[in-house]
């Protein structure tokens, strides 16, 4: 819990969040982490739901995300702190494409995929990372694995063996 406080907190700071966000994110900050508090500040600043809210919400979910990639580490405790988030804000599986945000996951997931790429291998530690962020996101097998093969194909031109990529290319009919 210490991380989603103290990484919240950093948020915070860094983004320029309208102070109805910033309000919400100051109660993870405060330990005050319950849909009582959460739907009292919801009031207090003129919001029915916080479904109401929620282009704004996945925002912090995508920025909390990269600020925890920026190590090309995904902890379980992050994972965890991510999918409170999504709790918390009321994000469900294909939000984020339903609010036009797919092209910022498309790019956080991109630079992932080429940190991991860069040495034309995904050893088994890379194989989880990779598995972690596709449910980071809610991403099906197909859609996540069009992401990854960009990444992947570039790896291929490079001389990189297919087998050592942990993924799949369909082979395409001439």
């Amino acid at each position: 819990m210490k991380t989603l406080q103290s990484t919240t907190l950093q948020l915070i700071q860094k983004h320029d969040y309208a102070e109805r966000i910033k309000a919400l994110l100051q109660l993870i900050v405060d330990d005050e982490l319950n849909s009582i508090a959460r739907d009292k500040v919801l009031q207090q600043n003129g919001i029915r739901r916080v479904t109401d809210i929620k282009e704004q919400s996945l925002d912090v979910i995508l920025d909390y995300a990269e600020q925890c990639l920026e190590d090309g580490i995904l902890t379980d405790e992050e994972m965890n702190d991510i999918r409170f988030l999504k709790i918390f804000f009321g994000i469900q599986e294909g939000d984020f494409a339903k609010n036009g945000k797919m092209s910022r996951v498309k790019k956080i997931i991109i630079e992932q995929m080429q940190k991991l790429y860069a040495d034309d291998k995904i050893d088994a530690n890379e194989a989880l990372l990779k598995s972690d962020i596709q449910g980071l996101f809610g991403l099906g097998y197909a859609e996540y694995t069009d992401i990854v093969n960009q990444v992947a194909k570039q790896a291929l031109q490079r001389g990189a063996n297919i087998n050592d990529l942990d993924t799949y290319i369909k082979p395409t009919n001439r």
